[in-house]
């Protein structure tokens, strides 16, 4: 019954919800260790008394602790158990759409890196944590983010941000998509791909592209045809 009901739990809020669970989890681990040091140090002082009216006094604390840890073990194993169910559910959630994008990614990473990479693939680092890495031709050489040019890096993340739109795009009306001089860092050839990528991406939903840079004008008149190109020039005035 549980599962079927975390069924009805919105996917995009769950890991927030997992997250709070986990630090009241983390709340209530360090709670229980206090208590339980607690009544061990009474324990202790117990163990040093006679029958007087304190050593009840302290008979008496002891067991009122002892209940608040039974409310908290309980509380605590349901905790436990949502996090588990959640934790589920966002693998799922996660098989469910991360292939297509990652698919798409590496479609156009190789595009953007002119073949340098044939696409990309999820590695995990040492925290265990998972990264997106390059995958050389062949598949023998990964390289990850930390040993790609700042260029080529630049070029990994467009790729994965192209890849969530295009994917929002399938299922929501269109939005503006706006970059601002993110060729800076691109070599002519790989430039020229991706401005091709953006064009194909106008199709399906407005681009617009900042740069202050000239050859980078003369670059798009000359690699994207006319019924998408459409270029403003901004005259800022000086008083």
């Amino acid at each position: 019954d549980f599962i079927c009901e975390t069924r009805t739990v919105e996917s995009d809020g769950i890991g927030g919800r997992l997250r709070e669970l986990r630090e009241e989890i983390d709340a209530l681990e360090n709670e229980k260790a206090r208590l339980d040091q607690t009544i061990g140090e009474e324990k202790n002082e117990l163990s040093k008394m006679d029958g007087s009216a304190e050593a009840a006094e302290l008979v008496e604390e002891s067991q009122r602790i002892l209940a608040r840890l039974e409310a908290d073990a309980a509380r605590y194993a349901r905790l436990r158990l949502a996090s588990a169910v959640l934790a589920q559910a966002i693998e799922r959630y996660r098989e469910t759409h991360q292939e297509p994008v990652l698919k798409r990614t590496s479609e156009l990473f190789a595009d953007l890196t002119r073949d340098a990479f044939e696409g990309v693939r999820v590695e995990f680092d040492d925290q265990g944590s998972p990264v997106l890495a390059g995958v050389r031709p062949g598949g023998r050489d990964i390289v990850g983010p930390e040993g790609m040019s700042d260029g080529t890096a630049d070029q990994l993340y467009l790729a994965l941000r192209l890849a969530s739109l295009e994917t929002y795009l399938a299922h929501h009306e269109p939005m503006p998509f706006i970059l601002d001089d993110i060729l800076i860092q691109f070599d002519n050839e790989r430039a020229a791909a991706t401005l091709n990528v953006l064009g194909d991406l106008s199709k399906k939903t407005q681009v617009i592209f900042f740069t202050h840079h000239r050859h980078l004008v003369d670059m798009a008149e000359r690699t994207l045809d006319g019924s998408v190109l459409f270029l403003h020039e901004l005259v800022v005035g000086r008083r």
